[in-house]
């Protein structure tokens, strides 16, 4: 994860400054809020939280944006790997929130740091393809993929059965299995879509061995976000149990759930706006 840091790392202390919205140093700024004013950074999970479908959620920006002019630190951590980290920034910044690739992790940039330099056969988007070489990765073609010392392997809609045989060669050559995430389904507005668990289950069946996951879950890839974000009091916001809510706390982290329901997190909130 060390490639990792140093390929998302920014100029953290410049946040508070290049992200204020146009005029906001002119209006008077909102008290802070009960559960913010106990942290001075949030890990903020994207999809179920911020938007849905590329959608904003209600409340949402507004929080965001909120939380930025009070100076907090916000660093958003996802699981889709489908997208570059400057392409997320720009998404967000299409849907009004002045976030920059800096601010952005995904599983797949963590997959690209974990498995480059070296020959990488990728099962994912054309964008984690140039994650990949952007990390230093060598990106083999489907009739090269027994060449690779790893295999890639994140959910996108172009799957087929041409790249299960591509990986199961590579893999039977000996190459590494990665996943980018061990997610099965991911929200959509007509409802739950596949995600890369449900490709990777594909694979590992094929393959016969199971996956290196690298993003959440797993404590590492909070450990950056904290590295990054830099500050003493950091929570962690997201929507599922089993990645954001185990992953934080699994870090050592306080963690805000949102939805209802039982949970081991330190909040519950209906909302993103919940947190003011």
């Amino acid at each position: 994860m060390a490639v990792l840091r140093r390929l998302v790392a920014g100029r953290w202390h410049h946040q508070e400054e290049d992200h204020r919205r146009p005029g906001a140093g002119h209006q008077r700024l909102p008290a802070r809020p009960v559960i913010a004013a106990r942290y001075d950074g949030f890990i903020v999970d994207l999809d179920g939280v911020v938007h849905l479908g590329w959608s904003a959620l209600p409340g949402a920006v507004s929080t965001v944006n909120t939380l930025l002019d009070t100076g907090k630190r916000i660093l958003f951590l996802t699981n889709d790997p489908r997208f570059t980290r400057r392409s997320i920034a720009d998404r967000l910044r299409g849907l009004g929130i002045p976030a920059t690739p800096d601010m952005v992790i995904t599983s797949g940039s963590a997959g690209a740091a974990r498995v480059a330099p070296g020959r990488v056969y990728v099962i994912g988007s054309a964008e984690l393809k140039d994650e990949v070489r952007a990390a230093g990765g060598e990106v083999l073609s489907d009739v090269d993929a027994h060449l690779a010392d790893r295999v890639l392997v994140a959910g996108h809609s172009g799957f087929d059965y041409t790249e299960l045989r591509a990986a199961l060669r590579a893999c039977s050559a000996g190459a590494e299995l990665v996943a980018t995430n061990r997610d099965a389904t991911f929200p959509m507005p007509d409802g739950l879509w596949p995600a890369t668990g449900a490709v990777l289950a594909a694979v590992e069946t094929a393959a016969g061995r199971r996956a290196v996951s690298v993003g959440k879950p797993s404590p590492e890839i909070f450990r950056v976000a904290v590295d990054l974000l830099a500050v003493p009091r950091i929570a962690v916001i997201g929507d599922r149990e089993d990645t954001d809510i185990a992953g934080g706390r699994a870090a050592g982290l306080d963690t805000i759930l949102i939805g209802s329901g039982e949970s081991h997190a330190d909040h519950i909130i209906p909302a993103l706006s919940g947190v003011l």
